[in-house]
């Protein structure tokens, strides 16, 4: 009887450390993943944004979520990265955009993050008549 006991008792404590360490196994995705920091202007927003990463062939298309206040952006891969389309909307107050033939505008991937520059033109909410132009840097985790 104190055998079946003690057998009992070890299996209860390993089945225990068994389930202690599934509860603390970690799944693989890395504990930025789907978010993005925002700098205009050199400045980082002091928040970080949850995106939405989708791929479509050669095509990523990162979303901010909520989309306001936020951005999107359209990233070719494949042979080359390039930026295709960059969106801000009322990030610092700033609403515009930067397109493909931007000669400042830059796309780049490491692993699983996109970094993305370049030149946002487009106008604040204080002075909506008034262009503006606001240099754009975005760390993106997929």
């Amino acid at each position: 009887m104190q055998q079946r006991a003690k057998r009992v008792t070890a299996h209860v404590v390993t089945m225990l450390a068994l389930a202690a360490a599934a509860c603390t196994t970690t799944t693989g995705s890395p504990a930025d993943a789907n978010t993005a920091r925002v700098f205009i202007d050199g400045r980082e927003i002091p928040t970080t944004f949850t995106v939405d990463c989708t791929q479509l062939s050669w095509l990523w298309t990162i979303e901010t979520l909520p989309k306001e206040p936020g951005f999107t952006a359209i990233i070719q891969t494949g042979g080359t990265v390039e930026p295709k389309v960059m969106r801000i909307r009322d990030l610092t107050g700033f609403t515009g955009a930067a397109q493909a033939e931007a000669t400042d505008a830059t796309a780049s991937i490491e692993g699983t993050a996109f970094h993305l520059s370049g030149t946002a033109h487009g106008s604040f909410a204080d002075r909506p008549t008034k262009p503006a132009d606001v240099h754009f840097r975005i760390e993106a985790h997929c």
